[in-house]
């Protein structure tokens, strides 16, 4: 019997897959010796293997497929993965920023590629693709625990106004190449457009929200909901007569708050993107490198001058948005570092001008140069500026990070519930700990493990992401605390059985020992069994100077999410001092006026509460203010009303906090 080698290129499916993914796998390694951005060793390795290369696969056919699904696949994970939060929070410099770093390489690019000898439009093309950015060096700022510094926070908010002014300006390029930039095309584009957005940025959340609270409970059901989220809008973009790109990238941020970084379903988004798709997309891109081309004069010229365009242009960029913006030198290095690299954005956009016939392979050749450089550049200049900048302290939403400690099957679904509204509201994750100690036998464990099945539900049916943590340590307030801090929580909700028989202690043994060794806001709520059917907020003194995250503010985002949550309750606030700035606040946040009854705090709770209501209660976190409320407010709130402690961050805990009280308190 003879054997024969198979002829290349491959046809075969198994050879094909076999070829894809082995050089797939073998691009991390070789990154790492090469010290080179992963992105720029798998382009690489597709020309490898590609038809210029080796030979082994060609790019026609299923190659070719895949490739497209892994750029619309990479445009709708850049839209997932942009931070909605930075850029409202920046607003003002992102955009400020975001217009001068598309305007100036736009200009410059346009002017470049014109005195090259390109046509206008291959040249208005390719100058957006200078505009754009791709935020290849973010993780060394992530390692250096400065991605919070406001200059980085502006850039990345930028790429929102990069990235979307250059598909547009795709979109409407390859359309009047096509010839049918006709007045019949912007008197039926922009209504379609205005159409396919809003259907996308308000109906997608909403159907997300509904699906995901519904029918779409089990982890796959979401996973293809975003799949089919994704590909429907890149179609129905196409349908219209814009690239499906742009839809591909409009549908992730439609779904960035319903899909949170951290949580499984984005977990799951990242890996087959990760893994697969998004390295065909560049393998399929390496294929149309031409060593004959990319070695020629010409090309070597033209990428030249591309580099140097691309490089400028974003430098001048970010010179002036640090002297507009009143940035330092590190800053200002960083926003360079962060906008220079040429890479996903670039690759969708010339692989689009090919594909509908506006620029040659001998151009995407010069591009790819660009490519090479300006992530070598800004991989250098993100190396030596990432460690430049002041580490800041950022101001967290209180629903990024939920963690709920759970024992008590009963209360359990109600305080998931009360932590699955602030995720649910901030895009974020409920993280449910059952803690166990270390001669726990199996049996315990079991039903452990049902009550976290069950609550992971109870945290999905509220249309929210959950991350169980089963935690075996020496106590529960041990295991409570090291949670919070390895989960980095940003807020932590903890059920209480009420009034403590200890003189010394505050809420109990459990719940003070958690608020001894954490340094998080906290809510501890008390259920009084009756319906609620009014939220009161009582105010004393103590929080009437607060600024931003605390207490007040705390309890003002509760009443809100828990109205929401049951059905449209009425809110009243009471303050026992007139205080102007809270007025304003209250009125701002909750459009209502403030209640005065200058009494002692209990004595205004006994007197105004009633056994429908729930109080809630911001508080310091020092032992006299939750003393006062675990004793005297308890007792005063009538039978049947509930109590919610909103409680502000406290000190960070001392060197010894570890170790410390024993007993019961806490009803999760």
């Amino acid at each position: 019997m003879s054997f024969e080698l198979p002829a290349l290129p491959f046809h075969d499916a198994g050879l094909i897959f076999a070829v894809l993914t082995a050089a797939i796998l073998l691009a991390s390694g070789l990154a790492r010796r090469l010290r080179l951005p992963e992105i720029i060793v798998v382009v690489l390795l597709g020309f490898a293997v590609g038809p210029t290369g080796l030979g082994l696969v060609g790019r026609a056919g299923v190659v070719e497929v895949l490739g497209t699904v892994g750029l619309l696949y990479l445009m709708f994970v850049a839209g997932l993965e942009l931070d909605l939060d930075d850029f409202i929070a920046n607003r003002r410099d992102s955009v400020g920023f975001g217009v001068l770093t598309f305007a100036i390489p736009m200009l410059l690019g346009t002017g470049s590629a014109l005195a090259l000898g390109y046509d206008v439009l291959p040249s208005i093309l390719l100058a957006s693709c200078w505009a754009s950015h791709t935020l290849v060096t973010y993780p060394t700022f992530q390692r250096a625990g400065t991605f919070g510094n406001r200059a980085v926070a502006t850039t990345v908010g930028a790429t929102i106004i990069t990235d979307t002014a250059a598909l547009l300006v795709l979109a409407v390029v390859a359309r009047a190449f096509q010839g049918a930039l006709t007045p019949a095309f912007w008197l039926t584009l922009l209504p379609s457009m205005a159409v396919v957005t809003a259907g996308a940025v308000l109906g997608l959340p909403r159907l997300a929200r509904w699906y995901f609270a519904g029918p779409g409970q089990a982890r796959n059901l979401r996973f293809l909901f975003v799949m089919v989220a994704l590909f429907v809008t890149a179609s129905l973009a196409e349908l219209i007569g814009i690239e499906a790109i742009v839809g591909a990238f409009l549908a992730g941020l439609a779904l960035n708050r319903s899909v949170p970084n951290g949580g499984a379903l984005m977990e799951r988004i990242d890996f087959l993107g990760s893994s697969l798709f998004i390295p065909l997309f560049l393998l399929a891109t390496g294929m149309l490198i031409d060593v004959a081309v990319l070695t020629d004069p010409r090309t070597l010229l033209v990428g030249g001058v591309f580099t140097v365009t691309a490089i400028l242009g974003k430098l001048l960029a970010a010179l002036a948005a640090g002297k507009l913006f009143g940035y330092r030198g590190a800053e200002v290095g960083a926003m360079f570092a962060l906008s220079n690299a040429q890479a996903a954005a670039t690759l969708a956009a010339v692989i689009v001008g090919l594909n509908v016939g506006l620029i040659d392979t001998d151009t995407v050749n010069a591009v790819i140069v660009v490519i090479l450089v300006t992530c070598l550049v800004a991989s250098t200049a993100a190396n030596r500026y990432a460690l430049e900048l002041p580490k800041p302290v950022r101001s967290r939403q209180f629903g990024e990070v939920v963690v709920v400690p759970l024992a008590n099957p009963r209360s359990a679904p109600r305080l998931m519930r009360l932590a699955s509204a602030f995720a649910r509201a901030d895009g974020g994750l409920v993280v449910p700990v059952l803690v166990s100690p270390s001669e726990t036998d199996e049996e315990l464990l079991d039903r452990l493990r049902e009550l976290d099945h069950d609550m992971i539900e109870v945290a999905q049916s509220a249309g929210a992401e959950a991350r169980s943590v089963l935690r075996i340590d020496a106590s529960a307030e041990l295991g409570i605390a090291h949670t919070v801090v390895e989960q980095r929580a940003s807020l932590l909700v903890l059920g209480w059985k009420g009034a403590t028989s200890s003189r010394r202690a505050s809420f109990g043994g459990i719940i003070d020992g958690v608020l001894a060794r954490t340094a998080v806001p906290t809510l501890v709520t008390f259920e009084g069994g009756e319906r609620t059917q009014r939220i009161l907020i009582v105010i004393d003194e103590s929080v009437m100077i607060e600024r931003g995250q605390g207490p007040l503010q705390l309890a003002i985002e509760t009443a809100r999410y828990v109205r929401s949550d049951i059905g449209g309750v009425p809110i009243e606030v009471i303050g026992n001092v007139d205080d102007a700035g809270v007025t304003r606040r209250i009125r701002r946040e909750l459009d209502l006026a403030v209640g005065i009854d200058e009494r002692r705090l209990s004595i205004v709770v006994k007197g105004q509460a009633r056994s429908t209501d729930l109080v809630i209660l911001p508080t310091k976190a020092d032992e006299a203010h939750l003393r006062a409320v675990a004793t005297r407010v308890l007792r005063a709130v009538p039978t049947g009303a509930s109590l919610l402690v909103a409680v502000a961050a406290p000190a960070p805990a001392l060197p010894d906090a570890l170790g410390g009280a024993k007993g019961g308190g806490a009803a999760g």
